[in-house]
């Protein structure tokens, strides 16, 4: 496990996370952008090392090693049985699911999403001119559950697409075989289309299992499955991403589509990472998500023992804590300025839903050092509103 805890600057690499950072970055540490800050695996690095050393690097394409790799991989870890026409490689999700609510929504003028949800789902569906049409998830207890009702409601009046994110950015839920089924089972009532970004698959924590939505593809032919090595591998850099469609007919129209598009995939590094990460580095994953729990344990116990007021989602995938902090009645602007000369960045709650003011997203893929530094700088932050 020595590997996680690993302190490896990534300062002066062109790093959006360290570089892009305002003000004097020796004296901040992000826990913002959704990427790690550990090393990846060792044999995901030993064979890009190796495709390195072959000093051509040339047009490439997905060969049958690429999509075995994947197709395994799915078998394996998400429960459901693919092929290679059912694949096709792409350079990132948020594009993907761009061009997907393009292609598949035509025939609404509007794209359901659950908030609060990651960010960019409002600017894919804005940037094709259609309606965000918000069936925000429900909060108990800190916890988050999906509305059905007002989901059927908005399904009914005429909405015939949902974007899905799942493992859930920002809450960390991971949803239930239930669950999803009860999304399905809408979206075949009222003909809608099912886009899931499922990119945090791979991160479960504690003995969460996690469901993909084409379980229920053999049901519901209008599924499309977004997925990718960046999170689970902390490859983000790679931009290498695939779709998955179980139903050839649409997949084969998606690639046609894709192609006319001149959106072409062939990065030589992406598609070595991906056939390491999915053929060697499943050891390294397993032993990541041990890592996770213990961190988000320790998060969520810092939290419960010194500062009960802040509420806790309980991330059950993703390496992302849902804190709330509204108790403090502060603006999402001045929070992040107080935590910034605190030492720290963090993604404020607004990013995600309007109404999650006083909410903060926390990334804890990091080393236990960096995460203690973090939160005793988030805790000097809080000691200044006590009572």
């Amino acid at each position: 496990m020595r590997r996680f805890n690993r302190n490896i600057s990534r300062k002066n690499t062109g790093c959006v996370k360290w570089d892009m950072i305002e003000g004097d970055k020796s004296k901040i540490i992000p826990f913002s952008i959704a990427d790690s800050d550990y090393p990846t695996a060792k044999e995901i690095e030993k064979c890009l090392k190796k495709r390195v050393k072959h000093p051509i690097y040339g047009y490439s394409y997905p060969d049958d090693e690429y999509f075995d790799a994947i197709i395994n991989w799915t078998k394996k870890r998400y429960n459901y049985t693919i092929d290679k026409d059912n694949i096709i490689p792409t350079n990132g999700v948020v594009t993907s699911l761009y061009y997907a609510i393009k292609h598949f929504g035509d025939n609404t003028d509007s794209v359901i999403i659950q908030p609060p949800v990651y960010n960019p789902f409002y600017s894919v569906i804005l940037d094709n001119d259609k309606k965000v049409v918000k069936n925000r998830l429900l909060k108990e207890n800190n916890y988050y559950t999906m509305n059905y009702v007002e989901l059927e409601e908005q399904l009914k009046a005429g909405s015939k697409m949902i974007l899905l994110c799942n493992p859930q950015n920002p809450t960390g839920r991971v949803f239930t075989y239930q669950e999803l089924e009860k999304v399905v089972d809408l979206a075949i009532k009222y003909d809608a289309f099912i886009l899931s970004d499922e990119i945090h698959c791979d991160i479960m924590l504690d003995s969460n299992e996690f469901v993909s939505v084409n379980e229920f593809a053999d049901r519901h032919s209008k599924i499309a499955v977004f997925t990718s090595i960046s999170k689970s591998f902390g490859l983000a850099g790679l931009k290498t991403s695939n779709v998955i469609i179980k139903n050839k007919k649409l997949a084969e129209e998606f690639r046609e589509f894709l192609r006319h598009k001149y959106i072409s995939f062939g990065n030589v590094f992406g598609l070595t990472g991906v056939k390491s990460a999915y053929n060697h580095a499943e050891e390294w994953l397993d032993k990541q998500n041990i890592h996770l729990t213990r961190n988000f344990k320790y998060l969520k116990e810092f939290f419960e023992t010194n500062y009960p007021k802040v509420g806790v989602t309980k991330t059950e995938g993703t390496f992302l804590a849902w804190l709330d902090l509204g108790y403090l009645g502060m603006s999402c602007v001045k929070m992040q300025e107080e935590l910034k000369k605190m030492g720290i960045i963090i993604n404020e709650g607004r990013r995600y839903d309007e109404d999650c003011r006083g909410y903060i997203r926390f990334n804890f893929a990091c080393s236990q050092k960096q995460l203690k530094l973090g939160l005793n700088a988030l805790g000097e932050f809080l000691d200044q509103y006590k009572d």
